[in-house]
């Protein structure tokens, strides 16, 4: 046997840390906390190995070290041929180095942030060609994955890519926003990462993913992180990837095209196909080559006409342009989102079924933002300033984001319209155009319940109090109201239902003063009308 039992043990935590999801905060915790514990009585050799990128934790370089010693000292028995190596071992040797390399050359994000922008050279490709053939260099028949550096260079690169990815484009660490996160991970990976290093990375554009969530919610986001975080073939001769990163991602609103337009932008026509088609079109399917991703929006809105299209899309990835009797191949990706009831369109015949079944392999669902502050309140700062910084800009400095930050924040908790239990209706969109409000005005007026049921014009009006009774049940039923702040309300809403306090405090059967004390005029106003 190659391994000790204890080394084996420790070899499976590493394995199971390796291949499991990084945005499950829970799984990756159990996983530390047994890794810490390990003490396998092994030296690394860090001078003949100094660091290519700095580690981002105390934890990675402990666990990075024990693995490379370990490493070093299976080297040496399989070396002096007394151990008899099974494919298990073999299997477990690969995945020791399979990590280590990642942990040396990408745990960081160097690589990833050198070449996002450009499709330039990389220069640490050498580094890593080093590494890779001095682990590998044993007598063992190692697997595919290992035999080419350019690939598995590849897909570390688009591993990491992918972390940063998500990262930078979903905003919060609330619960909801963690499965969110996980959920949009293995839309890029699926669960099985050693089977997609070798087979389904060339397979994954054949999932279709559809995205579920209301308006405002940060769909086209988590769509955006699938279809730029894509497997590119690395060309180690020019030390480049074989195309650019960026350009592969092409989002259509199809409810903002005219209804007889759509099939023309969706999949092109030939001239003459109708009044106006004067040349031949590509359509985005065809523009859509394969590692490239077309996102179409607003699904919902779709015609009939236009779903059986799709349809043939997905089934037979194959599509007509209008007008054209021969089909042509469409080799990417498609991911759809909607913020419609699909059930009950389908039940209205607005919607195909079998459509559907085309879509929902791959389901993600966006939480609202008040499903994120009812988990986590505290996260409402961070998700103001990632909002401030949207709104003012890259150039913007520090001072500014955290100046409106402040002053955003001080609106909403000053605001009897807004307040720490307001429903943000427009979720995440809502909050920036809060902060924009702010910035411009220096408050902020949500639009009425009123304004949205008789679909009137939205214009800002400093009585909200239609909502006030709405957001005060709502508040009551998530429990996110302090004592202070339940009695005073409920106090304010029966003045405002008998118009005098000695009526209230009959009511309350308390004594006339606490009652008085307790009743806030701006609430009381606010619930009457």
């Amino acid at each position: 046997m190659l391994f000790t039992p204890l080394e084996r043990d420790f070899v499976d935590l590493v394995r199971q840390l390796a291949y499991s999801n990084p945005f499950d905060p829970d799984e990756q915790a159990r996983i530390r906390q047994k890794l810490d514990s390990f003490d396998l009585g092994l030296q690394a050799e860090e001078s003949k190995r100094p660091a290519v990128v700095s580690p981002p934790d105390e934890f990675t370089t402990i666990y990075s070290r024990r693995i490379e010693a370990l490493l070093v000292e299976l080297g040496k028995r399989v070396r002096c041929g007394q151990h008899d190596v099974s494919p298990t071992e073999v299997e477990r040797y690969e995945d020791l180095v399979i990590t280590v390399l990642h942990l040396r050359h990408f745990a960081a994000g160097r690589v990833v942030a050198d070449v996002r922008q450009a499709n330039q050279r990389i220069s640490q490709y050498a580094d890593y060609l080093r590494d890779l053939k001095e682990w590998t260099k044993v007598p063992l028949r190692l697997g595919w994955f290992l035999q080419r550096p350019e690939h598995s260079f590849a897909v570390y690169f688009q591993y990491q890519l992918a972390i940063q990815l998500i990262h930078t484009l979903i905003q919060g660490n609330s619960r909801p926003i963690a499965r969110l996160k996980a959920a949009t991970w293995h839309s890029i990976f699926p669960r099985e990462l050693r089977l997609y290093g070798v087979l389904l990375y060339e397979r994954m554009h054949e999932v279709t993913t559809l995205i579920l969530g209301p308006s405002g919610t940060g769909k086209e986001l988590v769509a955006t992180a699938i279809g730029l975080a894509r497997f590119v073939p690395f060309d180690p001769k020019r030390e480049r990837f074989t195309e650019p990163l960026s350009g592969a991602f092409h989002p259509i609103n199809l409810s903002a095209l005219p209804r007889d337009l759509i099939e023309s932008e969706m999949f092109g026509h030939v001239a003459g196909a109708f009044t106006g088609a004067t040349k031949d079109r590509e359509g985005w399917f065809e523009k859509c080559r394969l590692g490239h991703t077309v996102f179409l929006d607003e699904l919902g809105e779709m015609d009939e006409s236009v779903q059986v299209r799709l349809l043939r899309v997905l089934q037979n990835r194959e599509f007509y342009r209008v007008g054209e009797t021969e089909p042509r191949g469409f080799a990417g990706r498609v991911i759809a989102a909607t913020n419609r009831d699909l059930s009950q369109l389908i039940a209205d015949g607005r919607f195909r079924e079998d459509l559907y079944f085309r879509l929902c392999s791959d389901i993600i669902r966006t939480p609202t933002l008040r499903e994120q502050l009812d988990d986590s309140p505290e996260e409402l700062p961070a998700l103001v300033a990632h909002a401030a910084g949207r709104c003012l800009g890259d150039k913007a400095h520090g001072e500014f984001i955290e100046r409106l930050t402040k002053e955003t924040l001080a609106c909403i908790e000053m605001s009897p319209a807004i307040g720490p239990s307001y429903n943000w209706p427009g979720n995440f969109r809502e909050l920036e155009q809060c902060v924009r409000s702010v910035m411009v005005r220096g408050e902020y007026h949500p639009p009425t319940m009123a304004s949205f049921a008789k679909k009137e014009t939205l214009l800002p009006s400093p009585s909200v109090s239609t909502t006030a009774l709405d957001q005060f049940l709502h508040a009551v039923r998530n429990g996110t109201l302090s004592l202070e702040e339940l009695l005073t309300r409920y106090c304010s809403l029966i003045q405002s239902r008998t118009g005098n306090v000695a009526e209230t405090t009959r009511r309350l059967k308390k004594h006339r003063l606490t009652v008085q004390g307790r009743i806030d005029p701006n609430w009381v106003e606010q619930f009457r009308q």
